[in-house]
């Protein structure tokens, strides 16, 4: 799609459809550019479900992440909570011991992940986060973090003195909305657009008594929601706006196995203690295996896998709703993953696999049904009646007739016109017509999860075919680590034990992979 900036002319369909939405800014609030607009219409045409989400995939069997999220089975906790916030810790102690990955031509990729969860109201989100803090605090690995609640002056002072840290947010909507739409916080949102990426960002305010500048500023964050609070607290155009896409967000779905009603108490009971120095020793010896931390390599395959994952985004999520700036931020983020996984995993020694590149676009994916649900909860009026003028777009354009407002509207029951303000048809009409890349998206059979699942069909091979010994390699990864750990071994001693193990358990995979278009 062409890239359009400029404000529309009072009138035109670019202005008027949603025109109750608004854009917050720091002298109030303005209409959505004709971008803002298309980008609305197009996440809110289609549907997608909240029980898509399945977080288990996510969790290798036998691996530290499926333990840690058995440590979480006897509440009604989301397993998702407790593994975001698993991975950001990882992320940040791989950060904070100047772990990156080398990517040749593209240089050095540090893990910093960026990451917001939204969860139901009484779903414990901070009892998670607090118990996995509690876990991993048993251990002898230190995490430095950044205080919440700074202001922005204090902020790069602290980011100054701790550079790599782990930044968690609780209430993070709240948080955002101020940075978004108070003055006093104009600075710091420049300075985390710049440190996404890395850039150099300093205070030469004259009022700064302390001048500073971070020449590399990076830390992981993790920032938890409500879902309710977070649409008052952001609204849908700020979800376009660039500052929010820097993040991944995640929807932390209820458990289906379990409810509220069946704990009375979380984490009680004599084995719970033991549960949990038995987690913290395994994230010590994680943080103890050879190359835990330093410069992570890939197979000679990973980026031909990752490469073909991605051009096959194209007939997926490229013909989705979701916005490519979206799409864009989250794939890049894979290259984060890789590393992060890896070492959860416990296969740091060796160079980063298909296996673990397979998990990372699954986190992706993940990433990508969620940041398409959470915006199109935010306005279920305006959601329906987009989705209801493109469903009988679909079925004008299948009888052979132009898809017009009129044909449109003859094609309405007298109540479901009575919806629509005078004119708002016709506009929504106008705006879907000018989505060019997105043929057949409104067929039944053509949501992004659907259309996935049948051109992902390699990838689901090569899935079931790591998944055929999944349990077994990830179980003996643990207890070799934990042996190495306990004995106190030489890091040389764990790599000759741990390459024999690995050669036991090793599955061929062969690439380039057929074409799945």
């Amino acid at each position: 799609m062409t890239t359009r900036t400029s404000i529309p002319v009072a009138g035109t369909p670019e202005a008027l459809t949603l025109r109750p939405i608004r854009v917050k800014t720091l002298r109030g609030s303005r209409q959505l550019t004709k971008d803002e607009n298309e980008a609305l219409v197009q996440m809110l045409a289609v549907p997608t479900k909240p029980e898509r989400f399945d977080v288990h995939s996510l969790m290798p069997k036998g691996s530290y992440l499926e333990r840690v999220g058995r440590h979480f089975r006897e509440t009604d906790i989301s397993y998702s909570i407790c593994i975001m916030q698993l991975i950001s810790v990882a992320a940040s102690w791989l950060t904070q011991n100047g772990t990156v990955l080398e990517v040749p031509g593209v240089g050095r990729i540090l893990p910093t992940l960026w990451t917001v969860g939204l969860a139901q109201s009484g779903s414990s989100k901070t009892m998670a986060s607090d118990e996995i803090d509690q876990v991993l605090a048993l251990s002898e690995q230190s995490i430095s973090r950044l205080p919440t609640g700074a202001t922005a002056a204090q902020w790069i002072v602290d980011l100054h003195r701790n550079n790599g840290a782990f930044w968690f947010q609780d209430e993070v909507g709240k948080f955002f909305n101020s940075v978004l739409t108070q003055s006093h916080y104009m600075n710091l949102k420049a300075w985390l657009l710049s440190a996404y990426s890395h850039a150099p960002i300093a205070n030469r305010l004259k009022s700064e008594k302390e001048k500073l500048e971070i020449e590399k500023p990076a830390f992981t964050f993790h920032g938890l929601s409500v879902t309710e609070t977070w649409k008052s607290d952001i609204d849908i155009s700020s979800m376009l706006d660039g500052f929010c896409q820097r993040f991944n967000y995640y929807i932390a779905s209820p458990r289906r196995d379990t409810d509220i009603f069946e704990h009375f108490l979380y984490f009680e009971g004599p084995e719970v203690p033991r549960r949990r120095e038995a987690l913290a020793e395994i994230w010590s010896a994680l943080c103890a295996q050879p190359a835990a931390s330093g410069a992570y390599t890939m197979e000679p395959d990973v980026l031909p896998f990752l490469q073909k994952w991605w051009s096959g985004l194209r007939d997926t999520w490229g013909q989705s709703p979701l916005p490519r700036s979206f799409i864009r931020r989250i794939g890049f983020s894979v290259l984060r993953y890789l590393v992060v996984l890896h070492f959860l995993l416990g296969k740091s020694r060796h160079p980063i696999d298909v296996e673990t590149a397979e998990l990372a676009t699954r986190y992706a994916e993940y990433h990508f049904k969620s940041a398409l649900y959470i915006v199109q909860e935010y306005d279920k009026g305006h959601t329906s009646k987009v989705q209801k003028v493109a469903a009988i777009v679909k079925k004008v354009e299948s009888d052979g007739q132009a898809p017009t407002g009129r044909n449109v509207q003859r094609r309405m029951s007298g109540n479901v016109r009575a919806e629509y303000e005078k004119g708002e048809i016709a506009e929504i009409v106008s705006i879907l017509q000018q989505i060019t890349e997105m043929p057949d998206l409104f067929d039944k059979s053509s949501s992004a999860g659907e259309r996935t699942a049948a051109l992902y069909a390699e990838r689901d091979r090569i899935h079931e075919r790591l998944k055929l010994n999944e349990r077994k390699r990830n179980e003996r990864r643990v207890r070799e680590l934990l042996r190495a750990y306990r004995a106190k071994a030489t890091p040389q001693e764990a790599v000759n034990d741990a390459v024999t193990d690995d050669q036991q358990n090793v599955v061929q995979l062969y690439l380039p992979l057929a074409s799945t278009g």
